[in-house]
């Protein structure tokens, strides 16, 4: 019987972080220490958690973070001005827009007002066509993860056949890309399946690899795997 590993992001995180110390300390000799502001709007739950993790994981590794927590009543003009003034602020190198953003305000609107040198989300249609053409400036954090954690588990894509499920900008497309890209552990023959794809389970029984971008707990079972 094949044994099961079960790849750990917690594993691999710390990994991650226990190697950008020498490139951190190596930008404090030269009086640079990587700021990021985090806008929060509201007080969505998740959104508290995940950026309070982030201001965490910035503490420890010795970083500066600033979150700028707006009322969930804010106009998208007055959202839209805050994050201009972080643009030109030198403060910062980057900036984080916390999604979901309230109904009254298009994210669209809100993403393209970032300066894309500073949009660490990578959800900037600049870095978006960047991505796209296998020269990507920042990468979205959840499918850059993915990638990470393949990586650190030396698990090579070239070859395979990868079959994503869910297509939104966040996770599903850019990991679709990521993992078709030519480069040693990528080149795969990629198929993004979502909500239109007429019987999911042709395509994740014939998959190498599955990487369900859903937020559907449990939507994989037994049955559709090979």
């Amino acid at each position: 019987m094949e044994q099961t590993l079960l790849l750990s992001g917690k594993e691999v995180s710390k990994h991650v972080y226990s190697g950008l110390k020498n490139k951190i300390n190596s930008l404090k000799i030269r009086n640079i220490i990587p700021s990021l502001a985090v806008v929060l709007v509201g007080e969505n739950p998740a959104s508290n958690i995940y950026v309070n993790s982030k201001t965490k994981i910035f503490k420890d590794l010795g970083l500066h973070t600033k979150t700028i927590r707006l009322d969930v009543a804010i106009s998208q003009e007055e959202l839209v001005d805050i994050i201009s003034e972080l643009n030109y602020d030198v403060d910062y190198h980057g900036i984080l827009v916390q999604l979901p953003l309230p109904n009254h305000v298009d994210p669209n609107v809100i993403i393209n007002s970032i300066a894309p040198e500073k949009d660490v989300d990578g959800f900037h249609p600049e870095n978006a066509g960047l991505l796209s053409i296998g020269k990507p400036r920042f990468i979205p954090c959840t499918p850059k993860g993915i990638m990470r954690i393949l990586e650190y588990y030396n698990i090579s894509l070239n070859g395979k056949h990868v079959v994503v499920l869910g297509r939104s900008n966040i996770v599903g497309r850019p990991i679709s890309i990521l993992t078709s890209l030519k480069s040693d552990l990528s080149n795969a023959t990629t198929t993004l399946c979502h909500s239109g794809t007429k019987n999911i389970k042709l395509y994740t029984k014939k998959a190498d690899v599955i990487i369900a971008a859903l937020g559907i707990p449990y939507f994989l079972n037994t049955t559709m795997i090979k």
